[in-house]
């Protein structure tokens, strides 16, 4: 079912996916429908929630006639969903955005300008904070990540560097370094993202789109807070910590017993190095990858670590087998 209330073809468009999301939905929806960027639409995926979800975008989309609201016929999986509003889109520019989170009326307005001003900028974010239940601000995210070198192999090299340093710093639970992934939620050239894979169905997907991203074209960093990242009980990071949910969460689906998310990674990572880039970016690019395994002790760590934890689950019960990977 889709109710399509747009008239005008947008510039940008906004994808929100949402499973079950009645306690912030309604926020959520209210500040990008509040964006001062007016030729925007907001689409909203429901992964056949059972609560209020399509009660209140029913209610919202009264009010607002820029909301396309449309319902899955089944469960696809978080990777899934976030995949379906990316391929609905229809704007030049897009972005997804959660039901839990919340913008700055301006965001959107912002990113649109850095873009119009950088040709070879692909991806505009703004500095972030996390918020809890309330709304009111927990902690300042990490910024400043420095992702708009003219070089792919020296934008790729840069962002790995910022995980390398905070192992370095033993910095991990100390600082809040969920600042690196939040240009995930900036607003993208839409033609760009199409060349990527988008969100794969395993953990850490959003790492390599992000990467596949950075080989395409450059990050702009706008210099003010304006997105505000939800952390509360429910949240997906939190509702699906182990292993086989975190898996489970992606896909939709029961976790199979052997899980090689990071080899899975690994492998995309090479994949996409040696398909995005062009000429001898491509190269560069691919070793940069393959290097920032030697570079980074822990993630070729757990390379090993997988395959040995894979040969544990294949002799016991699917009980025991989930407590292998006790944390992602």
């Amino acid at each position: 079912m889709e109710t399509d209330r747009v008239t005008a073809l947008p510039r940008v468009s906004i994808g929100l996916p949402v499973y079950n999301g009645e306690a912030f939905l309604e926020q959520a929806i209210r500040s990008l429908a509040a964006q001062t960027y007016p030729n925007i639409e907001i689409i909203v995926s429901d992964n056949c929630s059972t609560d209020r979800t399509a009660e209140i975008c029913a209610a919202l989309g009264e009010a607002h006639p820029n909301i396309r609201y449309s319902r899955t016929e089944r469960n696809l999986g978080a990777a899934g969903n976030f995949n379906r509003v990316a391929e609905l889109a229809t704007g030049p520019y897009f972005a997804w955005a959660n039901h839990d989170d919340l913008w700055d009326p301006t965001y959107i307005e912002k990113a649109v300008m850095a873009l119009d001003r950088r040709p070879q900028a692909i991806l505009a974010y703004a500095q972030s904070a996390k918020i809890d239940e309330t709304g009111d601000t927990i902690i300042v995210l990490n910024a400043r990540l420095g992702l708009d070198a003219p070089d792919p192999a020296a934008r790729l090299k840069r962002y790995h560097d910022l995980f390398i340093d905070i192992d370095r710093r033993r910095a991990w639970g100390k600082e809040a370094i969920e600042g690196f992934w939040i240009p995930v939620y900036g607003v993208i050239r839409t033609d760009a993202l199409k060349r990527t894979s988008l969100i794969g169905n395993y953990i850490s997907s959003d790492t390599i789109l992000l990467e596949e991203l950075l080989m395409l074209g450059a990050f702009h960093e706008i210099d003010e807070r304006l997105f505000f990242k939800r952390d509360h009980r429910k949240r997906s990071m939190r509702d699906s910590e182990g292993y086989d949910a975190r898996a489970e969460w992606f896909t939709g689906k029961r976790a199979t017993r052997l899980i090689f998310p990071r080899w899975r990674a690994f492998r995309e990572r090479m994949r996409a190095a040696l398909s995005l880039p062009a000429g001898r970016d491509r190269l560069r690019c691919a070793a940069e990858m393959a290097g920032f395994y030697l570079r980074r002790r822990s993630e070729a760590n757990a390379l090993v670590k997988e395959v040995i934890a894979n040969g544990g689950r294949l002799f016991l019960g699917p009980k025991r087998a989930a407590e292998v990977f006790r944390k992602w």
